[in-house]
């Protein structure tokens, strides 16, 4: 009996169009009626996260990748950032491999160039919904950043001399459309001077790095086990990269239609894409046996 659903955000719970659809609403709304608990598990952080539920359901909160944990009541459960040794390390490889990077912290998210952070999530729109074009990726970019909490600043300096801000998540973007050139080169450097950070993926063009005990897997498993929750019981639905710790920890991996390959070959079931609300048919299913595992018993 499943008693735990973590759902990524991206390309998963989110439809072509970066909505939350009705009927995943319902089936999250339903899952939580018949004592299922709900989290979303996103690399995006709380504030940037929660608009899109436009406070119509209120699940639990795997944040930034699981550098931050909220319960439903959107009590901070864990934290883990990136230690500040391994934040200039990592920032000094940004600048050597010249890619736009954001930097998000306990405080916020932040951004040094406006133009750069609409065109990279342009893109990230359309690796997500290959039927999307760039021009109606980026007019929806458009009116999505306004409802983003993020601060535009001229330098990182001010926050990365302030020790009160602390580095939860490192996110990198290129706009080239081969991997190889940048990312990969830049992501096996990263794994090769740092021991203490691991680097994900939501989107062909990006790569996420936090520390190494924010990962969605590890976040999921603590966060079940605080609940009194086996691993049997849990769930996790995801499409990407970031998402491989939580399929390969959960006890029911599920991978969209629209998944990367890689995230398919470690999956225990699938569900449709994210255009078709995959999300929401999974979730009926697990109501449905449940109920039967309810009547055996």
């Amino acid at each position: 009996m499943i008693k735990l659903i973590a759902s990524d955000m991206d390309g998963t719970l989110l439809n072509e169009k970066m909505e939350v659809s009705e009927r995943n609403i319902q089936a999250i709304k339903a899952a939580k009626a018949n004592g299922i608990e709900f989290l979303i598990a996103s690399g995006r952080g709380l504030s940037e996260a929660k608009p899109f539920l436009k406070d119509r359901v209120h699940p639990g909160y795997i944040t930034l990748n699981g550098a931050e944990v909220f319960d439903s009541n959107e009590k901070l459960v864990s934290s883990n950032p990136i230690s500040n040794d391994s934040k200039n390390k990592i920032v000094n490889l940004f600048h050597e491999y010249r890619v736009y990077f954001e930097v998000i912290t306990n405080k916020g998210i932040f951004s040094d160039n406006k133009e750069l952070r609409i065109s990279s999530l342009a893109q990230l729109l359309v690796s997500l919904n290959p039927g999307t074009t760039y021009e109606q990726a980026y007019a929806d970019t458009l009116e999505r950043i306004k409802l983003t909490p993020m601060t535009f600043l001229d330098s990182y300096d001010k926050i990365f001399n302030d020790e009160s801000y602390q580095i939860m998540k490192l996110l990198a973007f290129d706009s080239g459309n081969d991997r190889s050139v940048k990312l990969k080169p830049l992501t096996d450097e990263i794994h090769k001077v740092l021991k203490d950070v691991v680097v994900t993926s939501s989107s062909p063009n990006n790569i996420e790095v936090n520390s190494s005990d924010a990962q969605k897997g590890i976040a999921l498993m603590k966060y079940a086990k605080s609940k009194g929750i086996k691993q049997s019981e849990t769930m996790s639905i995801g499409d990407n990269l970031n998402d491989a710790s939580m399929i390969q920890e959960a006890g029911i991996g599920v991978a969209m239609a629209n998944a990367i390959p890689e995230i398919k070959d470690m999956a225990d079931e699938f569900t449709d894409n994210n255009a078709n609300d995959g999300v929401a048919q999974i979730i009926e299913k697990v109501i449905a046996q449940n109920e039967m595992e309810g009547q055996v018993e």
